[in-house]
């Protein structure tokens, strides 16, 4: 983990000392991973935390029937695979959906820093209630946004995930299938057709297939109501 990782501008790890970055950067150890790389299965051991420096990366829940369904969508400067902390093995299953690069740090160095730096292990409880709490914050905003502002959402955290400064337009490619989205969003499959194409009749954006060029950043942000 390097100095200008996105991850030390987070909640948890904001304010480290130079001292505490260099020894949390021998305890995380970067990797590149290609799309569609697993970190870790369901069920398999909890070993590793990971801190995602670049990419996107998806967690899913297996439904039983070989269906999956996602459950997350991290961005950089997140933290996965925290179960490792408290459980044997992983209640879910992370999946790299662009070209990712990832540190992870094994649970034993990780669990060794933190006994090290009570500060930080302070600092761990209360990002863990602070994500208890956005998990609640999330789920209360959805239920009451309608499928547009879903939609909106969902593509600004994808465009802002690549760039801070997007260009107009600005075309990306989409790392879901409309049915992946539709799980994400709790929409179906063809009210996220429906408003993609509303989007586009109001050249807002254009959407083939999963490319989607986004034309107006300012309306879509308004939509989104952010």
């Amino acid at each position: 983990m390097c100095a200008d990782c996105p991850v030390l501008k987070g909640l948890l790890f904001r304010g480290l000392s130079d001292d505490q970055i260099a020894r949390l950067g021998c305890v995380f150890r970067p990797t590149r991973y290609r799309r569609s790389q697993i970190l870790y299965f369901e069920g398999g051991a909890a070993q590793h935390v990971f801190a995602l420096h670049t990419g996107l990366v998806k967690v899913v829940k297996s439904l039983g029937n070989g269906k999956d369904r996602i459950t997350r969508v991290l961005f950089p400067g997140e933290l996965l695979g925290l179960e490792a902390l408290i459980e044997t093995n992983y209640p879910l299953t992370a999946v790299t959906l662009r070209d990712c690069e990832i540190c992870s740090a094994s649970r034993d160095e990780f669990m060794t820093f933190l006994h090290a730096n009570p500060d930080i292990a302070l600092g761990m409880v209360r990002f863990l209630v602070s994500e208890v709490t956005r998990v609640r914050t999330q789920i209360t905003d959805m239920s009451f946004k309608d499928a547009r502002m879903k939609v909106a959402t969902l593509l600004l955290s994808l465009v802002t995930s690549e760039t801070t400064a997007p260009p107009k337009p600005y075309s990306l490619q989409l790392p879901f299938s409309r049915q992946e989205i539709s799980e994400i969003l709790e929409l179906s499959p063809e009210t996220v057709s429906r408003t993609l194409s509303s989007m586009r009749h109001e050249q807002m954006l254009d959407a083939r297939g999963r490319r989607v060029t986004v034309h107006d950043i300012d309306r879509l942000k308004a939509t989104a109501q952010l």
